[in-house]
Parts: C-alpha cells; sequence; structure tokens
C-alpha cells in the first residue's frame, strides 16, 4: 500500500486518539511499514508532533502524532432586507 493511500486510514484512526499516537502505536493498529507511516505523516498537513516521550535503556525519543480538527469556513453574514444605505450629502 503506498503512502498516500494510507492517509485517510491514518486520519480515521488520528481522530478517534485525541492524545496521540507514536509511530509503534501506528504500526501496530495499522500493520503498515514504519517507512510508509513515517512518509505519509510527513505529507499531511492536519498532523503534527505534540510532544517526545523520553524512553528507557538508551533508545531515542518518540514523536506523539497528533491531528488537528479542521473547522468548516464561516460563512458570510447576509444582508438584513431592510438595511438601507445612508449617503452623507451637503444642503444648499
Amino acid at each position: 500500500m503506498t503512502y498516500r493511500k494510507t492517509q485517510p486510514l491514518l486520519r480515521e484512526i488520528l481522530l478517534g486518539y485525541e492524545d496521540g499516537l507514536t509511530i509503534n502505536d501506528l504500526i501496530v493498529k495499522t500493520c503498515l511499514d514504519g517507512s510508509n507511516l513515517r512518509r505519509a505523516l510527513a505529507d499531511m498537513d492536519d498532523v503534527y508532533i505534540d510532544r517526545w516521550l523520553s524512553s528507557q535503556y538508551q533508545k531515542p525519543a518518540q514523536a506523539v502524532y497528533c491531528i488537528v480538527k479542521i473547522p468548516e469556513d464561516c460563512p458570510k453574514p447576509a444582508k438584513e432586507p431592510n438595511e438601507k444605505r445612508t449617503y452623507n450629502r451637503r444642503v444648499r
């Protein structure tokens, strides 16, 4: 499975975990290769690294990935039907 096909799957999984997941957690949940997951996460604009977990036994720190819930665009306000324009006119 290519990394572009994994992006919708990763979005669905990360939306279920507000606290975020590490690469190892995502590997266990998706049964996919870690390099594909890392590449897919790097190309996703709505995923960010929330924090780093330091591990024991001199292993490198692990990044915890979270997803941003992007809100819908705010609708443009409609004019009120009785709204009238007023103009500044000089009276002679």
